[in-house]
């Protein structure tokens, strides 16, 4: 079938059919609804607790808009959240090329209408995807709106754009240089309210399963720990963990306590340093080979080191803890935060660590590649690992650690950051506690009240027609039968939902 076909559809939802594959395989209902909402056109909030597979549904949503033969722009407000979305994926502010963003909108279109690059980018797309949403500021995303309208000449609101805002605005809010109590949030802006008159939520968390963890990280997330969840929590304050070969990584709120926890554990390990430098790799393309310059790509390069997850200059010892950065072999469970522990150096002219994971796996570590955001064929090449002694907890949003040591006690400074720590490891085993305080879960105000009402925008959620009932498959039917085709085909190599 070439054609899309319109099936029948709750109120304020158009849903389109292909013939089944397997792009919905292993989808949940809600994260079904997101894709169908997004084929549709309308602009959205997509959002869901930790673990709920917010970046898994970006990517189907990406894959099934690029079938549909629309051009999508994957984009997140940070590197780190970047490189998680995968292949593709670039800051907003790279894709953009509004760079730091802080001239006024009008200003920074002249500059785009200038810029080759930036004007396709804004020209040439039909869907914009930012992750990581709770982290940008309404001045930012107004901006935006006026600057896709200028360079689009296109007077429709984003410039006649598909816009899809994902992110938890429970967790960390954006950088604030006042008072935390004058914080203003993206859900804020003018542009908001002309653009978002739907969402999404995921409620199924697949990261987690254990249901006494659940409750907890729900209640967490809400700022409203009970005594009983409590109490729970502080079994986990115990010195177990000191026991284990494979530490759990610490998180920390500070940087310069996890730098120093980092070098100074590192520094306990025997043997010589063994030191791995990041390497350049440059392919020429019919794209880049007239526009890059040595300094466009020293500054790419310098860029990538700073915002990467990858460690520029990675030293390392025989002992040392260590965490993979990439996803090596997600079957056996070798997968980006997977914890180990260097058991040797390989023999010969390249010295590649081997390392012994926590699932018993022994596996030598080869380099890989991260691909620049800004320079077409150039890359980083590095060893896929950093120390994981310590991560501070805005580093480790978006990951999922198999084990982790949080201090979520009277340091912790910011509005969702205990939430977060919290919400990075699968289960209560993993989890171990160096300093906890109820306060430390804090939700602020202004975020509380609008998501009380975030419920009244899913317009997706499908609402019974008595009429309709007797000829019409609901959503809730369209999506059970489409899961039923999908388990009864061939099963394939598939991402985790989480």
């Amino acid at each position: 079938m070439s054609k899309r076909s319109e099936a029948p559809k709750a109120p304020g939802l158009k849903l389109f059919f292909k013939p089944p594959n397997l792009l919905y395989n292993q989808m949940d209902p809600d994260q079904i609804r997101a894709v169908d909402l997004a084929r549709s056109g309308k602009s959205f909030f997509l959002t869901g607790a930790g673990g709920t597979g917010k970046s898994y549904v970006i990517r189907n949503i990406v894959e099934s808009l690029r079938r549909d033969g629309k051009d999508t722009a994957l984009t997140a407000m940070t590197g780190c959240a970047a490189l998680l979305l995968g292949k593709g994926a670039k800051t907003l502010h790279s894709w953009s090329g509004i760079g730091l963003g802080r001239d006024t909108a009008e200003t920074l279109i002249l500059k785009l209408r200038k810029s080759y690059k930036s004007k396709k980018n804004w020209l040439s797309v039909d869907t914009l995807i930012i992750d990581e949403v709770s982290m940008m500021t309404p001045d930012l995303l107004d901006k935006l709106e006026i600057i896709a309208r200028g360079i689009r000449r296109n007077t429709k609101t984003f410039g006649g754009l598909q816009i899809i805002l994902v992110g938890d605005l429970y967790q960390l809010p954006p950088v604030n240089k006042g008072e935390r109590d004058e914080q203003h949030f993206v859900f804020e802006a003018e542009t908001w309210r002309k653009s978002i008159q739907d969402s999404v939520i995921l409620h199924t968390v697949h990261r987690q399963s254990d249901p006494v963890f659940l409750k907890i990280l729900a209640e967490a997330r809400a700022g409203r720990l009970t005594q009983e969840s409590i109490a729970i929590l502080e079994t986990r304050r115990n010195s177990e963990w000191k026991k284990l070969e494979i530490k759990p990584t610490l998180l920390f709120t500070r940087r310069a306590d996890v730098e120093q926890i980092n070098m100074t554990q590192l520094q306990k390990c025997k043997g010589p340093d063994v030191v791995f430098k990041a390497k350049t790799v440059q392919t020429p393309t019919v794209f880049n080979h007239n526009l890059s310059t040595p300094e466009s790509v020293q500054w790419s390069v310098e860029k990538m080191d700073k915002n990467g997850s990858y460690v520029p200059e990675l030293v390392l010892r025989v002992g040392a803890q260590v965490m993979l950065l990439t996803n090596m072999d997600v079957e056996h469970g070798l997968v980006n935060g997977s914890r180990g522990v260097i058991e040797k150096f390989c023999e010969g002219p390249e010295p590649y660590p081997m390392v012994k994971f926590r699932n018993g796996e022994v596996i030598i570590i080869t380099p890989t590649t991260w691909a620049s955001e800004d320079v077409a064929g150039l890359e980083r090449q590095q060893i896929p690992l950093r120390l994981a002694y310590a991560l501070t907890i805005h580093k480790a949003q978006g990951a999922t650690l198999d084990c982790a040591l949080i201090d979520v006690g009277d340091n912790t400074f910011e509005y969702g950051q205990a939430y977060v720590a919290l919400s990075r490891v699968k289960s209560l085993d993993g989890l171990y506690i160096w300093d906890l305080t109820a306060n430390a879960f804090m939700v602020h105000p202004k975020v509380k009240a609008f998501l009380d009402t975030i419920d009244l925008l899913d317009t997706t959620q499908p609402t019974p027609d008595p009429q309709a009932q007797a000829s019409e498959l609901t959503i809730s039917d369209q999506t059970y039968l489409m899961s039923t085709i999908c388990m009864d085909l061939t099963a394939t190599a598939s991402e985790d939902p989480s």
